[in-house]
């Protein structure tokens, strides 16, 4: 596949950002986020409008989104807060000159998928280049008369659930919408930041970050409808869990097959357990409860901590799942937490759990109809994403020899099917 840049340009928000909205506080858990770009594309299809008339579009709808969005047009200015000083977003236009977007969707190669972002090489290191943006947008052309918008959030002020409602705002604001609901809440006030967390972070990073991308896979895998009803069935089965949530039965799945193909030769001094880290939306457990669209990196995690040497138990495994996300849910403290997640990756191999499949991306029409395809590129490390699509599927990204062993696992394959294609290279 061949890009060409045509334009760059900087967007700012149609109206200036007030003088008393000009300091966003960070929430704790944003402290405690990776300082680098969440990057995301959505895919649509061909379109009869000319691509000059697109690009309109979408920078005056971007302009105006960015009023409710002022902080993603600002810059962080120390580790606890953003000078919301209206520097504006980065926005890339391009031409693919080389390949179809067809066959790209039909390949689903995430390394294809990188080359239609901004960021090169590991994404989760900001490029000062862009001048520390905390958003960067790239439109990529295709011949056929398709489209990839690629947006790159700065992941320290979000998570998958800002992004959705950021990208079905943009759409909505793009469509004539005028009356979009508040989004930036000082959550600050419910846990304060403090900067002193930066070294927490920073070990959080090493321990879990250390994988170089270029040996990183990324693949798709689909859990039909009927399969995940048997599974949750076969998994419901034993002494420990009775009733399994979709994502419970998968966790536990794919933790399995990960702990099956363990090579313990390799690990045996280093590694003790497998740690599950499950993402969980912040916004309806704190007290008082946040608004479901509020801006923010509002993201917890519980860890089941699974040993790898014992026996595999699916429905141990599901309920060390459920047992850690309640716990969390029912007992939420973020000092106790924060400290607690890093003492749960010491010694561990870590595979980290996301589920979005019931976010809004898939809403986000700009005009010309859905996205026909969601995906992340960002995914440099062990990761297990459940997406938005009618059967589940799932983004997995593993070290190469890793995901060599976990898509011939035979158990996993009875549940899990790959996205295959035999369309040619681009």
């Amino acid at each position: 596949m061949e890009i060409k840049i045509i334009s760059t340009e900087i967007i700012k928000p149609s109206s200036p950002t007030p003088a008393h909205l000009r300091t966003h506080k960070f929430f704790l858990p944003d402290n405690f986020a990776v300082n680098g770009y969440f990057p995301m594309l959505l895919f649509y299809s061909a379109q009869s409008k000319e691509d000059m008339k697109i690009s309109s579009h979408l920078k005056n709808s971007l302009s105006k989104t960015l009023t409710y969005y002022y902080p993603f047009a600002g810059q962080i200015k120390d580790g606890v807060s953003i000078d919301c000083n209206d520097h504006g977003a980065i926005f890339i236009e391009t031409q693919v000159v080389v390949g179809e977007m067809s066959k790209l969707l039909q390949k689903r190669d995430n390394n294809l998928f990188k080359q239609l972002v901004p960021l090169k090489g590991n994404m989760q290191e900001i490029p000062t280049t862009y001048n520390d943006a905390n958003l960067i947008v790239q439109v990529n052309y295709f011949g056929c008369g398709g489209i990839a918008i690629s947006i790159c959030f700065n992941h320290i002020i979000v998570d998958g659930t800002t992004s959705a409602y950021f990208v079905k705002s943009w759409a909505e604001v793009a469509r004539g919408a005028n009356d979009i609901k508040n989004v930036v809440v000082d959550c600050s006030s419910i846990y304060p930041p403090y900067d002193a967390y930066a070294s927490m972070r920073s070990l959080y990073e090493q321990n879990h970050y250390h994988y170089n991308p270029t040996e990183i896979v990324g693949k798709y895998f689909i859990f039909y409808g009927g399969k995940i009803a048997a599974l949750r069935k076969k998994i419901g089965s034993g002494s420990y869990l009775d009733h399994p949530t979709r994502f419970e039965a998968i966790a536990a799945l794919i933790s399995g097959a990960l702990k099956r193909n363990a090579d313990k030769e390799a690990h045996e001094f280093t590694v003790k357990k497998l740690a599950a880290v499950i993402s969980i939306n912040m916004r309806s457990i704190v007290n008082p409860p946040l608004p479901p669209q509020c801006l923010g990196n509002l993201v917890t995690t519980a860890i089941a901590k699974l040993p790898i040497d014992e026996k595999i138990d699916y429905n141990y495994l599901a309920a060390e799942v459920h047992k850690s996300v309640k716990n969390v849910v029912d007992q939420y403290k973020t000092d106790t937490h924060v400290s607690g997640l890093v003492k749960g990756l010491a010694n561990s191999t870590v595979i980290h759990f996301s589920d979005i499949s019931r976010m809004p991306f898939y809403e986000a029409d700009f005009g010309w109809g859905k996205p026909t395809l969601l995906s992340f590129v960002s995914l440099d490390h062990k990761v297990a994403c459940l997406m938005p699509t009618s059967d589940v599927e799932a983004i997995i990204t593993l070290p190469k020899e890793e995901m060599a062993k976990f898509e011939q696992d035979p158990e996993f394959l009875s549940y899990a099917k790959p996205f295959m294609s035999k369309m040619a290279s681009l």
